[in-house]
């Protein structure tokens, strides 16, 4: 079929975007081309770089905020871990009553050094902001749909001085948003993206730099990856691209393309 201006070999009455979001042709084009330059040995690792760049391109767009502000990752997990490893011992984090574990496990991961995560029930917490230090909960709830009070929560978190980490896995690509106050946005791609698994974005606010931790610190999260290849001393980028995980290829190849088709639509 044929849908604002792209080409789709859904079904109709596909109902699955939450769980698996179909690609336009293009995208599944662009992974299927790199499919073969793999097959047949064509192709070279930098060549990936400008894919990985449209693609946190694209993302950027999407939660309007500027491309540097942009980290890539594989999962939602993996980039919040970087989050949760950067709160100091004994910090309390308030969470939606059964959120997605994806936004609460890497939080709950660190008991052992004193995290209090706090569950309230989703239409109750901007009430119970005040005493968390960060309040970690998704756009969009995956179990029933149910959309957080992002204003509401807004002004509750700058009245109590706590930090915010929004999940938009549920939200971005479907839903208008506006996230560019939070401190942290994660996503991945393969959602209402119409990415392939394998991609996902974190946003970091330029006041939440610093409190966020590089677990996976790699060569891809240097300031010329290919100057990072080998040897110490650590040497990351001074944006958010230190969080940046070693790409998967194939997963930024679709969505470079999906990114770029989501990204121009009206919302």
């Amino acid at each position: 079929m044929r849908a604002f201006g792209a080409d789709f070999a859904v079904p109709s009455g596909y109902l699955n975007t939450a769980s698996i979001g179909i690609p336009p042709a293009a995208a599944a084009q662009a992974v299927a081309e790199a499919v073969e330059r793999w097959r047949t040995g064509a192709d070279l690792p930098p060549e990936f770089d400008a894919f990985i760049d449209r693609s946190r391109a694209g993302f950027a767009r999407i939660a309007g905020v500027p491309a540097e502000r942009v980290a890539i990752g594989a999962s939602a997990s993996q980039l919040v871990a970087n989050v949760a490893a950067a709160l100091p011992d004994g910090a309390r984090v308030l969470v939606a009553e059964g959120d997605f574990t994806s936004v609460t496990f890497p939080f709950a991961a660190h008991a052992d050094r004193g995290l209090t995560v706090t569950e309230a029930p989703l239409d109750e917490l901007t009430g119970r902001v005040a005493g968390h230090d960060v309040v970690a909960v998704s756009v969009v709830q995956s179990a029933d749909g149910r959309v957080v009070d992002l204003a509401g929560l807004k002004a509750a978190a700058e009245a109590a001085g706590a930090a915010v980490l929004l999940d938009a896995s549920q939200a971005a690509g479907w839903l208008p948003l506006d996230v560019t106050w939070a401190d942290w946005v994660v996503c991945v791609g393969y959602k209402w993206l119409l990415a392939p698994r394998g991609s996902a974005w974190l946003a970091v606010h330029p006041r939440a730099h610093e409190r966020t931790r590089p677990v996976a610190a790699n060569w891809y999260a240097g300031e010329d990856p290919w100057a990072t290849v080998y040897g110490l001393p650590l040497r990351l980028a001074k944006d958010a691209r230190a969080f940046d995980l070693a790409p998967v290829w194939l997963a930024q190849i679709g969505a470079a393309e999906a990114l770029e088709y989501v990204a121009k639509l009206d919302l």
